[in-house]
């Protein structure tokens, strides 16, 4: 009888102490915070200014295959088989350059994203990581990272991230 008493205890003892052993965490956004802190909002114009060309031109590439595909499509019961193959081929190279602008495309995106931001995540992560250790943190968590069921906004530290962040790394005319 006295085990399972002293078990009861043990029991009630790590239920009430167990949240105090836990230590304190956080959890971080950092896709908000890189896109928010000034520095990052500087990075994302250029990062937009080097990819809306290539975004025109592939729209053109867009454009020009659905027109051919339209033209196929009116033509296809009066046109001449020749004239109708000429088309087909036509669209089909279009769809081919198309495909391929939009492939690379993406491949760069996701390179010139990468050394766009890549150095605002660092620091970022830096100033979390000195924000943490400042302030008592056991860990801090990226947000997103891993599916959560429940994450209370009193651990959410983004906002104050963001705000030592543009303290730290001022942006020159903004």
């Amino acid at each position: 009888m006295r085990g399972l008493k002293d078990v009861a205890v043990l029991a009630t003892l790590l239920l009430f102490t167990a949240p105090a052993l836990a230590g304190s965490i956080g959890f971080l956004d950092a896709e908000r915070a890189v896109a928010t802190v000034k520095e990052g909002q500087a990075k994302l114009s250029e990062f937009e200014a080097w990819a809306e060309p290539e975004r025109q031109r592939i729209e053109a590439l867009r454009t020009r295959m659905n027109g051919l595909r339209q033209q196929i499509n009116q033509q296809g019961a009066v046109a001449a088989e020749e004239a109708l193959q000429e088309l087909r081929n036509q669209e089909l190279d279009a769809r081919r350059e198309y495909e391929d602008a939009a492939r690379s495309f993406q491949r760069q995106l996701e390179v010139k994203q990468n050394e766009f931001l890549g150095e605002v995540a660092v620091k970022v992560g830096t100033v979390a990581s000195e924000y943490g250790e400042a302030n008592g943190f056991d860990a801090i968590f990226v947000l997103n990272a891993q599916p959560l069921v429940y994450v209370s906004e009193s651990v959410d530290i983004t906002d104050t991230i963001i705000k030592l962040y543009d303290e730290r790394h001022p942006v020159s005319g903004g």
